[in-house]
């Protein structure tokens, strides 16, 4: 194996592997900007969460302030309910690519690390062979 050709492939093994690990980050900044918006039956509350279970808006519309406290507070609960149903559904329905990413990410990094292993053992007995020749 010559030495130009093992880092030929080495660089190009390394490269494929930072484009499979590029590939897989942009998944997890799209899922921090998800966000759902939900209601209450009559539509009287909005509520808007976002990833994590984060609350981050909830809207009462004038209609709903003749209603009582506990009346405002159960629709209240019910808009978020209802945003987060709609969070988990769109998680569902979008699913992350970090599974198959992270699967393929390791399986380059696995091939990495066995090229380099190889690389060292044919640098290792050219050194021998060399050592060797004196």
């Amino acid at each position: 194996m010559s030495y130009e050709l093992a880092a030929d492939d080495l660089d190009k093994l390394l490269g494929d592997t930072l484009r499979a690990a590029t590939a897989a980050h942009p998944g997890a900044e799209a899922r921090a900007d998800v966000r759902a918006e939900g209601y209450d039956e009559e539509r009287l509350v909005k509520a808007v969460v976002s990833a994590g279970g984060r609350i981050e808006n909830v809207e009462i519309s004038q209609r709903a302030l003749r209603l009582g406290s506990h009346e405002i507070a159960d629709r209240a609960v019910t808009a978020i309910n209802d945003a987060l149903d709609r969070l988990a559904k769109a998680a569902v329905e979008n699913p992350s690519p970090s599974a198959e990413a992270l699967a393929e990410l390791s399986q380059r990094l696995q091939q990495t690390q066995d090229m380099s292993v190889q690389q060292l053992r044919a640098y290792t007995r050219s050194l021998q062979d060399l050592m060797n020749s004196f």
